[in-house]
């Protein structure tokens, strides 16, 4: 399958703003292009569709001079890969990206809709682009049209941060950001080095910037024990457990295990680990990981709740609660979050993570410490949680809370996502 192809199969799965998932019928399951090179223009493709959609959901309906949902939802779809090609990417040629839209159509059973498809391309190539609204006079506008952030999301940000830091973020977010790796203990920064992989310190230590390295090169230095993609944002929160020898240590939301690998990195053998996740395949994940690396000592447990500790349990001193979250502060990483930030969605979370705070509570051990985290920037999920379960639970203090905004205009060097954390504990009378 073609990179084109491939990008068109992974964006037709995903439910965007006036965009229907499965609008696309295959003849058959679509397979990974086989050369590496296909495969990474095929999610440069479909990460960059999403984050221009309402900026070439634009041009879309400009250039073909009748509302975008006139027009059948399989071929947007083209059409906004298409103009992606053109109007983005300045090495493929604008003639190759509208006669391949135009082959795409076909290949899909639409070839009655190619001679439109064509016509709508070639008119973005040869006629001015329709003027984007004045980002002084209508950045709310400008953010939706030229940016593709939702009126709504940039109310939120400007109320939060000013409209002009709003307008920032939203740059921000639609910039391609860098691949960032921790350096795992015992390797080396040679070992990272290789045809093609560059390598560059980050300005936080242990951390470094790399170049050419595909996700199955990521993949692969995380098994062999060498480094493991993390934002420094991400990567300061484990540290501030401050695990001592023989101490218990919960990772309450596990996921995949980026964190419950770190707290054995950083604190090695000498705690006792439990990692518990509710989703089988990142169990399963986090089991695979565990044994390419030769860690026996970490107990996974499938699990969503925990409910209250039965009498006589052991209890943790450490416990990490690395909450689901809107992703407010990583949407330049997680491109699809900003279409989701509504306050519905928001509502459902911040009912979640009380829950998640709630359940854990009773199975941290007096004296003991839990740092809750997310990677949002909004209060509702951060500051508002923390205020809200102190007030639930006496015999519990703040010891620390921080919010971090992203690293915005920041080189790569200097390169962070945004994310919240706090650190809580539990008086020994508590």
């Amino acid at each position: 399958m073609s990179a084109r192809d491939y990008a068109l199969w992974q964006l037709d799965r995903r439910r965007l703003p006036d965009w229907p998932a499965g609008a696309v019928r295959w003849q058959r399951p679509p397979a990974p292009p086989a050369d590496p090179r296909d495969i990474a223009l095929a999610e440069q493709l479909t990460v960059g569709v999403i984050k221009n959609l309402l900026h070439l959901q634009h041009l879309s309906s400009h250039f073909a001079a009748r509302p975008l949902r006139s027009i059948e939802p399989a071929v947007r779809k083209v059409l906004a890969l298409g103009l992606y090609q053109m109007r983005f990417l300045t090495r493929i040629p604008v003639r190759a990206a509208v006669d391949e839209a135009v082959e795409q159509t076909r290949r899909i059973g639409l070839g009655r809709a190619a001679g439109f498809v064509n016509a709508v391309l070639r008119a973005a190539a040869t006629r001015p682009s329709p003027p984007m609204p004045d980002p002084q006079v209508d950045p709310a506008g400008y953010a939706e049209l030229a940016l593709s952030h939702p009126r709504d999301l940039f109310g939120r940000l400007a109320a939060q941060l000013g409209t002009e830091t709003a307008l920032r973020f939203c740059a921000h977010s639609n910039r391609q950001p860098p691949t960032i790796v921790r350096l795992l203990p015992g390797a080396s920064i040679d070992a990272l080095s290789g045809e093609g992989v560059a390598v560059a310190q980050h300005q936080t230590p242990g951390m470094f910037i790399v170049q050419g390295a595909p996700a199955p090169c990521l993949a692969r230095w995380a098994q062999q024990g060498l480094a493991q993609a993390q934002d420094p944002t991400a990567a300061a929160v484990v540290p501030l457990l401050e695990a001592r020898e023989g101490d218990r240590v919960l990772d309450r939301c596990a996921g995949l295990g980026t964190k419950t690998l770190q707290i054995r990195d950083t604190f090695g053998p000498r705690v006792h680990i439990t990692a518990m996740e509710p989703s089988e395949a990142r169990v399963t994940g986090l089991r695979a990981m565990l044994k390419a690396r030769g860690i026996a000592d970490i107990e996974v447990r499938q699990c969503g709740m925990l409910g209250a500790p039965p009498p006589g349990a052991q209890l943790f001193e450490r416990i990490l609660v690395d909450v689901p979250c809107s992703n407010s502060g990583v949407l330049a990483r997680r491109p699809e979050a900003r279409y989701a930030q509504t306050p519905a969605a928001l509502r459902s979370l911040v009912m979640l993570q009380d829950r998640l705070l709630d359940d854990t509570a009773p199975w941290l051990a007096p004296g003991g410490r839990l740092i809750y985290s997310t990677c949002s920037i909004w209060p509702e999920e951060n500051q508002q949680r923390v205020a809200g379960f102190l007030e639930r639970h006496a015999g519990w203090r703040l010891i620390h809370e921080r919010l971090i905004l992203p690293a915005l205009d920041a080189e790569d060097r200097a390169y962070h996502d945004g994310g919240y954390v706090a650190i809580l504990q539990r008086e020994r009378g508590g």
